[in-house]
């Protein structure tokens, strides 16, 4: 009876049962499909991972390519092969170099005009920044601040410039003639600190501000001033580091030429720049030159070694010559900056060429200065 029941299925109900039973079979098609698909995916990379190993000693057993014009070397082929990746790191190398400058100070001062900021920078790695005012070429008597490496040379509590008026500065730190930081009686400036030069060539601060800074700088304090490129930076000497000697102030003029010139032309690796901490005191009242409007070369020239074959007479049999090799080593350094010997600073075998020439170009600051007066002059 009940058989008889199940076999009178109704035509509605027999249609449903055929589509599930299709669908349930579309359903174990995708799961298989899947199933597979997820076997061949991990099957495939490693295939791609085999090829990609063998791809270059397969190629290398071929010397040429068939129907065509280039040509693959073969394995004992001599030719130099290019590194782009060494060219792009030295590329990279000589965009990033910059003659640095020592000091064993804790602190040394980053002027960045093009922001209106002043930078403290402490060997702790902590920085400071101040909101400044730099001088405004527009205003009378008005000159703007320019770029360079100096160093504070006078610090006086109370100032009265001589220039405008008597007017009193506070806290007077000049560090490039007549420039340098201070404030002002009252706080009507303060509007213009940190956003426009409103000076007539001085670093304005708030009073609180270089109140403080005014405690912590010493004369011969390094004061870096630039619009954001410069080719001159400065560094903490790592602890320990002594110089090689008592250098003298030309000394220090000498060194500062070379380093800058050995970068500057291309040379840093032919003559390498000499290491040392720069006495901030020695520095001249103008300051010096950080290049601010150039630009270091692409590539630095590397050392190199011309092999050089002498054929000698061999003297027991005419008829064969002798042949012994020489190294042509590279020349004087002094010759490579076109000075004479008695131009040049000898210092620890290491040559330092010092030419007039050398100092103006980067030594000797190119900038509009105001005077300086000594106080209550």
């Amino acid at each position: 009876m009940n058989g008889q029941t199940e076999n009178n299925i109704s035509p509605e109900e027999a249609e449903l049962q055929d589509t599930d039973a299709l669908q349930d079979e579309a359903a174990g098609e995708d799961t298989s499909k899947a199933g597979a698909i997820a076997f061949l995916l991990p099957l495939l990379l490693c295939v791609f991972m085999f090829v990609g190993f063998i791809q270059e000693p397969v190629n290398k057993k071929h010397t040429r390519l068939t129907g065509s014009e280039n040509e693959v070397p073969a394995p004992d082929d001599k030719t130099p092969k290019i590194n782009f990746s060494a060219l792009l790191a030295a590329e990279e190398f000589s965009k990033n170099l910059r003659d640095t400058v020592y000091t064993d100070e804790d602190m040394w001062l980053e002027l960045r005009i093009d922001q209106q900021m002043l930078f403290v920078h402490y060997r702790d790695g902590r920085t400071k920044t101040y909101n400044v005012s730099t001088g405004n070429k527009n205003l009378s008597k008005g000159i703007e601040s320019r770029p360079g490496l100096f160093a504070v040379f006078l610090k006086e509590e109370i100032h009265k410039s001589s220039q405008f008026n008597n007017a009193q500065m506070n806290y007077y730190m000049p560090y490039n003639m007549g420039i340098g930081f201070h404030g002002l009686p009252g706080s009507g400036y303060y509007g213009f600190l940190g956003k426009q030069p409103s000076s007539h060539g001085c670093i304005r601060m708030r009073n609180e501000d270089v109140k403080a800074l005014f405690k912590e700088t010493k004369i011969g304090t390094i004061v870096l001033a630039h619009r954001g490129h410069t080719n001159r930076v400065v560094a903490f000497a790592p602890e320990g580091f002594k110089n090689d000697a008592e250098y003298t102030k030309d000394d220090y003029i000498n060194m500062l030429a070379y380093n800058l010139g050995s970068i500057m032309e291309g040379k840093y690796f032919i003559n390498p720049p000499k290491r040392f901490i720069l006495d901030g005191t020695v520095l001249p009242k103008s300051g010096v030159n950080v290049l601010s409007n150039q630009e270091i070369p692409e590539k630095q020239i590397l050392p190199f070694s011309i092999a050089k074959i002498d054929m000698q007479r061999d003297l027991l049999d005419d008829s064969h010559f002798g042949i012994s090799a020489g190294i042509k080593q590279p020349e004087n350094l002094s010759v490579n900056f076109g000075v004479l010997e008695n131009d040049s600073l000898v210092t620890e075998n290491v040559q330092f060429a010092v030419a007039p020439e050398m100092i103006k170009k980067y030594v000797y600051n190119p900038v509009g200065i105001l005077p300086y007066f000594a106080p209550n002059k």
